[in-house]
């Protein structure tokens, strides 16, 4: 490998090539291009158990929504690898299995996709390409983007042009954190108590907050406080910092719960087992008992944390089926 300097930004000459180039490097190449619009920050995790990897992308400049339904058309379209794609405002989700396919790319009705998947030592290695505009967004664009470790352009798209780069994300962990009775009548809130939680959490290194998700549990509950509310958190954490993440969560919600019945719950993977879900549906539905809760615990591996009690557990637990179903989630059937 070739290096050499380039006033203070050093480039890396890979073999084939290809120009290995950091963040810096890339902002020196597109300072005279006004169309180059920096993605806000892409996230990867990873699932060994699942081999499956999700990349979150927060559109170009956190506002550009249409360039993000865009890309989810396009990218289920034209790739075998992604296994799902959704948006979510102005960020997509990308669930993505290893491996590398070739595209066939044409104007207008599949212009982009993901050609390749890969993990190398501690990092996720994905190669995007695409026509035109969708060739600069799979280049330039991703490769400005916060939390991007590096980039090999392949070619820069735009015009009428093929764009396609190989981005290098470091590789996370994604923990799930359901959370129930934090409040007591007459005080208190588990959603907007959790919410403050997550976010002063998420600014810690190596740990980003992803998303925050309420669950409706069923109304008829004798213990409930109002509500019957139940709140999940879902992180994405650095593999050495797991267990911070998770002590520093106990911790703030033992000083600020106001609640005897505090409990958590913690699940790591993507995509939630049916197993997990039907016993969400159970407590959406009817009253389930804590003995019905430990038993999906113990089966599904969720880990179980007590905080002030084990009544908050349930509800806790019964959470993690609608970790990332928002909409869905809130509704009373």
């Amino acid at each position: 490998m070739l290096k050499w300097s380039w006033g203070t930004i050093e480039i890396r000459h890979e073999p084939d090539g290809d120009l290995m180039l950091t963040r810096d490097d890339i902002l020196s190449r597109v300072k005279d291009k006004p169309w180059v619009s920096p993605f806000v920050k892409i996230v990867g995790v990873y699932s060994p158990s699942e081999k499956l990897i999700q990349i979150y992308e927060n559109h170009a400049r956190n506002a550009c929504s249409g360039a993000a339904a865009w890309a989810v058309y396009h990218y289920k379209r034209s790739s075998p690898l992604v296994v799902d794609a959704h948006r979510d405002g102005v960020r997509d989700i990308f669930t993505l299995k290893l491996g590398k396919c070739e595209l066939n790319l044409k104007p207008s009705y599949s212009s982009a996709g993901i050609e390749a998947v890969e993990l190398v030592e501690d990092k996720i290695h994905v190669t995007y390409a695409g026509l035109a505009g969708g060739g600069v967004g799979s280049t330039l664009c991703r490769a400005l983007a916060d939390g991007v470790d590096g980039a090999e352009i392949h070619e820069e798209g735009g015009g009428d042009k093929l764009g396609r780069a190989t981005l290098v994300i470091p590789m996370m962990t994604k923990i799930h954190i359901g959370v129930d009775d934090t409040d007591r009548p007459g005080a208190g809130a588990t959603w907007s108590l959790a919410n403050e939680i997550a976010f002063q959490v998420g600014k810690k290194k190596g740990i980003e907050y992803l998303n925050h998700t309420l669950v409706q549990l069923y109304p008829g509950t004798p213990e409930k406080t109002t509500n019957c509310v139940a709140t999940v958190l879902t992180f994405a954490v650095a593999q050495d910092r797991v267990s911070f993440l998770k002590k520093e969560v106990m911790t703030r919600f033992s000083e600020l719960t106001l609640s005897k019945h505090t409990g958590l719950a913690f699940w790591t993977g993507i995509s939630i087992p049916d197993k997990i879900i039907r016993f969400s549906n159970l407590a959406r539905n009817e009253v389930v008992t804590i003995e019905q809760m430990r038993s999906i615990a113990e089966d599904a591996e969720i880990q179980l944390q007590p905080i002030t009690g084990e009544r908050g557990l349930i509800g806790a637990v019964a959470g993690l089926g609608y970790a990332e179903r928002q909409e869905e989630a809130v509704r009373l059937e």
